[in-house]
C-alpha cells in the first residue's frame, strides 16, 4: 500500500468536519423539537390524526296495548372496501375467494366482475369501494367472515353502522305510530306518536374519541371527554293491533264497496278514554289504493248532520226539565217545513205525521228537531248555543298528537249567523267538529255523563322501570244532568232497536249510538249527491265497554245512508271486540266461546292456548306436554285437544292459518328473514313447509282477512 499523499488527507478531514457538522445539526434539531417547537407539533398532530364525533343513542321503541312492536330501532351496515390496504400476498392470495364470496351473497356482480373491480382500484389507488348498503345485522356477521375480510390486520373492510326506523307491521297504525323528519332543521316535520314524543324517545346522543390509523382511517380511543349515549325511552301505547287490524280491513273495504273518498274509524275505551283504534284511508289517484295519507280522524271538521241531534236534544232537555220525549207533535204528511224562506225536508215522513219526540230521534227526522229548537230558542238563540258550549264539544281536546282540527260552532254575534241558523245547527249543519271530537261527547253519554280526553300512551319506560304513567283526564266532570244523560242513553237504544239503525239488532249484545247522513257543501251550497255518512255509538249499551265512531266521506257507489255506509263497519268492529275480550266474560249473554283462531291454525303458543281456555271455560285435553308449540284440535265434548308439536330447527314449518304475529316470531327465532303482505292470518307461504332452509335466507308471508 503506497503513502496517503497531503490531498487524501484533505480529502478525509473535509468528510470528517462536514458529517460532524451535519451530526450537530440533527442533535440540535432535535434539542429544538423536544424544547421549542414541542407544543406545536404535538397540537398539530393532534388536529391531523383525532378527531371527535357524535355517537348516536337508539332512538325508544313504540309498543301496542298488546306488548307488541309498533316501531323500532335497528343497526343497518353500509360496507366498504379499501383493496390497497390489503397486503400484497394476501391480496393476491385471497381476492378470487372473497370476489366468489360476495358474488353469492349479493348477487350483484360476478366472481371475475368484483376481481376486476378490486384489482384496478388497487393499480389505481382507490381507497374506498363500495360493497353493500343497508345491511341487516345477520348480514354484516355473516360478510366479516369472508376470505381478505377476516383477516386481523389489511383488511380493508370499512364497516359503517346507521339506525333505522321500522315498523314490523309496516302501514298498520300508520298515521297514529307517525314520523319524524328532520332535513329541515329549522321546520323539522313531527307526525303522530313519533313526533309528539320525539324528545321521550331520542335519549340523548354521546361523543367519542377517534384516532387516525394507517389507510386513513379511524378507530376509536380512549378519552376523558368520550361520552356514552343514552338511549330513548319506550312508550307503551293503548292502541289494539288485532282489533286495528280488523277496523282498517273493514274499512278498506267499506270504502272500496261504496266507492267512497276518505273514511275513519275510533275506538276508545269508555272509562279511561284511551284510544285502541284509529283508521284513516284515503283514497291515492296515482297508486290507486286506499292509504292512511292524512289522519281523517282528528284533522277533518266536518259538518256532522244527524249525529249532532244527540247535542241538540241535550240542549232541549238541560233548558225544560219538563221536556217530555213522549209529547206527540204535528208535523204534517209532507216531510217538510219552512223556517223563514228556506225549506227543510225528511227522507220519509215520520209517524204518519204525528210522532212522538222519541220517534223523531229513532227515525232521525229534520223537520222535527228544527221545529223543537225554533220553539225553545227562537226568541234567545244565544241560550241554545250557551247550552252547548257548557258541554265544552266547542273546546279544541289539545290530543298529544298535533294536527287536530278546532271545533266550529258559531254564537249568535257570528257574521254568519242568520235567522235559519237556529234549525240548520239543530240538525249538524252550519257548524263542524272533528270525528274525534264527536266520539268523546258520545263517549261521555255513555260514561254517565263524564267527559275524559282522547289518549293514546299509557306508559313511559325506560327498559323496565315505569317512568311515568298517564292517568285519565277529565274534561268535563258532567256534561248534563243524571235525567237528560239517562233520557239521551234510553233515546240511542231506542235508534237501534226501533229507529234507523235496526240492522246492529241482530248483535249478540245490546248497542246504543246514532246515524247521520250530512249533504257536503260544495262552493257554498248543497247538492244531493256528496254526503257524508256516520254512526257513532258505543257497546254493550247496558254496561258500555267500547264506543266507536265510523265516518266515510263521499260515497259515490249508490248507498249514502250512515246506516247502510258507516254502521256494517261498525258491526264488524264491535263483533271481533265482544267476541275476544267482552263476550268470554259475559255469562248473562251466553256467548258461546270462540277456538276457531288456535283450531284453524297449523299450531298455536301454547301458553296463549292455555289462557284463552282458562278465560273462556274451555275444558282442555292434553297429551304428555313438552313444546312451546302445539296443534290444537276441536274435541267432540266441547272442549279442545292439545297435542305437541315437534320443530326440526332446520326445516321450514307449516304456517297456515297461524296470526302474522306468532308466525313472525317463531320463523325468525328460527333464524329466517321474515317479510309479509296482507292482512290477518297466514295464508301461504313463500317457502313449501318440510323444506330445509339455510339460516338468514327469507320467506315471504301472504295473509288473508279471517273471520272467526
Amino acid at each position: 500500500m503506497g503513502k496517503m499523499n497531503i490531498g487524501d488527507v484533505w480529502r478525509v478531514l473535509l468528510i470528517y468536519v462536514l458529517m460532524l457538522v451535519v451530526g450537530i445539526a440533527i442533535v440540535a434539531k432535535i434539542v429544538v423539537i423536544q424544547t421549542v417547537e414541542r407544543d406545536d407539533l404535538l397540537e398539530s398532530s393532534q388536529k391531523v390524526e383525532k378527531k371527535i364525533v357524535k355517537v348516536p343513542a337508539v332512538r325508544g321503541n313504540i309498543f301496542s296495548k298488546n306488548g307488541t312492536l309498533l316501531a323500532t330501532t335497528i343497526p343497518v351496515y353500509d360496507v366498504h372496501f379499501d383493496p390497497v390496504a390489503v397486503p400484497q400476498d394476501v391480496f393476491d392470495k385471497e381476492i378470487g375467494a372473497l370476489a366468489d364470496s360476495l358474488s353469492k351473497m349479493l348477487r350483484k356482480r360476478t366472481k371475475s366482475q368484483y376481481v376486476s373491480q378490486f384489482t384496478k382500484a388497487r393499480e389505481a389507488n382507490k381507497r374506498y369501494i363500495r360493497i353493500a348498503n343497508k345491511l341487516t345485522m345477520e348480514e354484516y356477521e355473516r360478510i366479516k367472515t369472508f376470505p381478505v375480510f377476516k383477516e386481523r390486520l389489511g383488511n380493508g373492510f370499512i364497516p359503517d353502522k346507521q339506525l333505522v326506523r321500522e315498523r314490523p307491521y309496516g302501514d298498520l297504525a300508520m298515521r297514529v305510530i307517525g314520523y319524524v323528519n328532520n332535513s329541515d332543521t329549522l321546520n323539522p316535520v313531527k307526525v303522530g306518536l313519533e313526533g309528539a314524543y320525539d324528545t321521550c324517545l331520542n335519549g340523548r346522543d354521546g361523543v367519542q374519541m377517534r384516532r387516525r390509523i394507517n389507510g386513513g382511517w379511524f378507530i376509536d380511543v380512549p378519552a376523558s371527554l368520550n361520552v356514552t349515549p343514552t338511549n330513548g325511552n319506550d312508550i307503551y301505547t293503548s292502541i289494539d293491533v288485532k282489533i286495528q287490524d280488523v277496523a282498517e280491513e273493514a274499512l278498506r273495504k267499506c270504502l272500496h264497496d261504496n266507492e267512497a273518498q276518505q273514511g275513519c274509524v275510533i275506538m276508545m275505551d269508555v272509562k279511561s278514554g284511551f284510544v285502541e283504534v284509529m283508521a284513516s284511508l284515503k283514497y291515492n289517484e296515482l297508486t290507486k289504493k286506499y292509504e292512511e295519507s292524512y289522519n281523517f280522524a282528528i284533522a277533518e271538521n266536518v259538518e256532522p248532520g244527524s249525529t249532532f241531534k244527540a247535542i241538540t236534544m241535550t240542549a232541549l232537555l238541560e233548558n225544560d226539565p219538563n221536556f217530555n220525549i213522549n209529547r206527540e207533535l204535528n208535523l204534517g204528511n209532507t216531510g217538510k217545513m219552512k223556517f223563514h224562506n228556506r225549506i227543510m225536508t225528511d227522507s220519509h215522513v215520520v209517524g204518519e205525521g204525528h210522532p212522538t219526540v222519541k220517534q223523531c230521534f229513532w227515525e232521525s227526522s229534520n223537520i222535527a228537531f228544527g221545529h223543537l229548537a225554533t220553539e225553545a230558542f227562537e226568541n234567545n238563540p244565544q241560550r241554545f248555543i250557551d247550552l252547548i258550549y257548557k258541554t265544552k264539544i266547542n273546546e279544541p281536546l289539545n290530543l298529544d298528537i298535533k294536527g287536530e282540527g278546532k271545533p266550529y260552532i258559531k254564537s249568535t254575534n257570528s257574521r254568519q249567523w242568520s235567522k235559519v241558523s237556529l234549525p240548520w245547527m239543530s240538525i249538524g249543519y252550519e257548524l263542524t267538529v272533528t270525528p274525534i271530537t264527536l266520539l268523546t261527547y258520545y263517549n261521555a253519554i255513555a260514561n254517565d255523563g263524564r267527559m275524559v280526553k282522547p289518549q293514546f300512551v299509557k306508559e313511559i319506560r325506560r327498559g323496565n322501570e315505569v317512568v311515568k304513567t298517564f292517568d285519565t283526564i277529565v274534561i268535563n266532570e258532567k256534561i248534563a244532568s243524571d235525567r237528560t244523560i239517562r233520557i239521551l242513553q234510553e233515546l240511542l237504544r231506542g235508534v237501534v232497536e226501533n229507529g234507523t239503525a235496526k240492522s246492529l239488532n241482530d248483535c249478540a249484545f245490546q248497542v246504543a249510538g246514532k246515524t247521520g247522513t250530512a249533504q257536503i257543501a260544495s262552493n257554498g251550497s248543497y247538492n244531493k249527491k256528496n254526503y257524508t255518512a256516520s254512526f257513532v255509538g258505543y257497546f254493550p249499551a247496558e254496561d258500555p265497554k267500547y264506543t266507536c265512531i265510523v265516518v266515510i266521506s263521499n260515497p259515490m257507489g249508490g248507498k249514502y245512508y250512515g246506516a247502510s255506509v258507516s254502521a256494517p263497519v261498525f258491526k264488524e268492529i264491535a263483533e271481533k271486540v265482544y267476541a275476544t275480550e267482552l263476550g268470554i266474560t259475559d255469562e248473562t249473554m251466553n256467548f258461546p266461546a270462540n277456538c276457531d283462531k288456535y283450531t284453524k291454525a297449523s299450531m298455536a303458543y301454547y301458553d296463549d292456548v292455555n289462557e284463552y281456555c282458562k278465560m273462556a271455560g274451555v275444558r282442555m285435553v292434553d297429551s304428555e306436554l313438552g313444546s312451546d308449540w302445539v296443534k290444537v284440535s276441536p274435541s267432540k265434548n266441547g272442549g279442545v285437544i292439545i297435542q305437541n308439536i315437534e320443530l326440526d330447527s332446520e326445516v321450514v314449518p307449516d304456517m297456515r292459518n297461524m296470526n302474522v304475529m306468532d308466525a313472525v316470531y317463531l320463523l325468525e327465532t328460527m333464524g329466517w328473514k321474515v317479510r309479509f303482505s296482507g292482512r290477518g292470518t297466514v295464508e301461504s307461504q313463500s317457502v313449501k313447509a318440510g323444506t330445509r332452509l339455510e339460516k338468514g335466507k327469507e320467506i315471504t308471508l301472504k295473509l288473508k282477512v279471517e273471520s272467526f
